[in-house]
């Protein structure tokens, strides 16, 4: 993996966006090319929101095997944004690193399991969640739900030196142990000896969600990793503005059944109450929007005589 991952890590943010989007699609292309069968990598545009709609985004991840360990590797990438400006990285509601833009308003972050140089720490598997960028007040300006890539019904299976993604049936043949639905990154496993406690920031857990305890129990918990810090400050805290709100907005229609418009459920975006005004929102409260907290709109039901 190290020569497919070398292109993406050594490689300047503005050069990935010399000639626009599609030097960036190269550059992704280029990058996702897995050389390890294990490798599940990703690619994911992001949506601008009502507060920057010119904006223009993609994340890049790869969650990949290296020896009987798995490790994770991510990058965001954004332009057409604020100039000299620092964006937040979050993953279901918990931020998790930041980029600063150039005066042209592009930049990117690199995360990584192993981060070395610029990159940031990644604790987490991005599938299946939300991915946020926000600006310095809190409010979102690109967004994307990423793509859940686990095979349905798999579970994570911890056997005597390594996790594997398998069935249930498959995992009591190998005399593993069940540890439920999830990803084996970050690994779920125990280890020998016991590793040193983490952060971990528990997404949706109110005032309980930074523990200090392993790596193993926090991928049990489906939290995220934060690395070796401290929960005091709480690192799992929403950087956020007092005035950004949950803001639901309508998607319009999502195609048509047997003959009717079918209404896409509302998205959630955190935004100012302003911002949520003018993109024709409601706002429902303070929180995070992951999971969404909007409901689906209501369906009428019509009956033939």
């Amino acid at each position: 993996m190290k020569s497919s991952w070398k292109l993406l890590w050594g490689m300047k943010s503005r050069t990935a966006w010399t000639g626009g989007v599609g030097a960036l699609a190269l550059l992704a292309a280029s990058v996702l090319m897995p050389t390890d069968a294990g490798a599940r990598p990703v690619k994911q545009p992001l949506h601008p929101t009502v507060v920057d709609q010119n904006a223009q985004g993609r994340a890049v991840v790869s969650i990949h095997r290296v020896g009987k360990r798995m490790q994770g590797k991510m990058m965001v990438a954004g332009r057409n944004l604020a100039p000299n400006s620092t964006f937040g990285v979050s993953v279901a509601g918990v931020h998790i690193g930041k980029f600063t833009t150039s005066g042209a308003g592009s930049g990117a972050a690199r995360f990584s399991s192993q981060p070395t140089g610029h990159a940031q720490f990644l604790g987490v598997d991005p599938s299946g969640s939300l991915l946020e960028v926000s600006d310095d007040q809190g409010e979102d300006v690109m967004e994307a739900d990423m793509p859940d890539d686990t095979q349905a019904g798999d579970i994570q299976c911890c056997l005597p030196d390594e996790c594997e993604e398998t069935s249930p049936d498959e995992c009591a043949a190998e005399n593993g142990t069940n540890m439920g639905a999830g990803s084996c990154f970050p690994d779920p496993c125990p280890t020998t000896p016991p590793s040193g406690d983490i952060v971990c920031c528990v997404p949706d857990a109110g005032e309980g969600d930074c523990n200090e305890e392993s790596a193993a129990d926090c991928a049990a918990e489906n939290g995220i990793n934060m690395g070796a810090v401290a929960c005091d400050p709480d690192p799992c805290a929403p950087v956020t503005s007092p005035n950004v709100v949950q803001c639901c907005v309508s998607q319009g229609d999502q195609g048509e059944q047997e003959g009717e418009p079918q209404p896409e459920p509302p998205d959630c975006e955190e935004l100012t109450a302003a911002d949520c005004t003018a993109a024709n929102g409601m706002a429902i409260g303070t929180g995070s929007c992951d999971p969404n907290p909007c409901g689906a709109p209501p369906t009428t039901t019509t009956t033939l005589p």
